[in-house]
């Protein structure tokens, strides 16, 4: 996650999503951005819709008007959120991956948490893939981020980029191989307008998370499908 990215569409739905978690499902949660240095690329350019509130504002409307505040006075810095009400009781984990020296004091963050029931990865691109490498580690959550958090007694939450082939075949893909990889967890997703999230859950917390999911679709309707 960047911080140029901040008060995107994604966004949108993303904290409304943590909301949801949050306060219909009962969970605490920590969220660790992965975050990553700003660079001088298109991306974090899906603001349009905050020019259009008749159109978008009415689905979660406290969020979007405290992104629109802040795109307007060219605000974009993920510290807003974190110090903001809509973030009340969330836990962050916000230093920057790009090293393995960081990336391993968050997996020992992640060890010694207590007190969260879910650990949110927000990473550039989602889950690791075959082409991973040293220069774009960064990038992604690893499986073994998602197994440490796990073992440590978390659900987990995964942020996903769409690669290029078919939404629905990478879906079912994913869901298939977090269900290997995670023979005792409900696992499912959650497709939102320009990405998707994967949910691996704790048995214990599968009622909350399910009421709260229930939610958030009823809010989303058609850009919001829980599977």
């Amino acid at each position: 996650m960047k911080n140029q990215y901040f008060g995107d569409f994604g966004d949108y739905q993303k904290f409304s999503l943590l909301k949801a978690l949050r306060d219909v499902g009962g969970l605490k949660i920590t969220v660790h951005w992965m975050k990553t240095a700003d660079d001088l690329s298109s991306d974090g350019k899906k603001i349009k819709y905050l020019g259009a509130p008749e159109v978008w504002a009415g689905y979660d409307n406290d969020i979007f008007e405290f992104l629109k505040g802040h795109i307007h006075a060219k605000r974009r810095d993920l510290a807003l959120y974190e110090k903001s009400t809509h973030a009340g009781g969330i836990r962050f984990i916000n230093d920057h991956i790009e090293s393995p020296e960081s990336r391993a004091s968050m997996l020992e963050d992640v060890r010694k948490d207590k007190a969260s029931d879910l650990i949110f990865f927000d990473p550039d691109n989602g889950i690791e893939v075959a082409s991973t490498n040293k220069k774009t580690l960064h990038k992604y959550a690893l499986w073994s981020d998602m197994e440490t958090a796990f073992n440590a007694g978390k659900s987990v939450l995964i942020y996903q980029h769409f690669s290029r082939q078919n939404r629905e075949v990478f879906i079912k893909d994913k869901i298939v191989e977090m269900r290997r990889r995670f023979p005792t967890a409900h696992v499912q997703s959650i497709k939102v307008k320009h990405s998707v999230y994967f949910l691996i859950c704790k048995k214990a917390k599968l009622r909350g998370i399910q009421k709260a999911l229930a939610w958030y679709a009823d809010v989303w309707k058609d850009i919001a499908v829980v599977n």
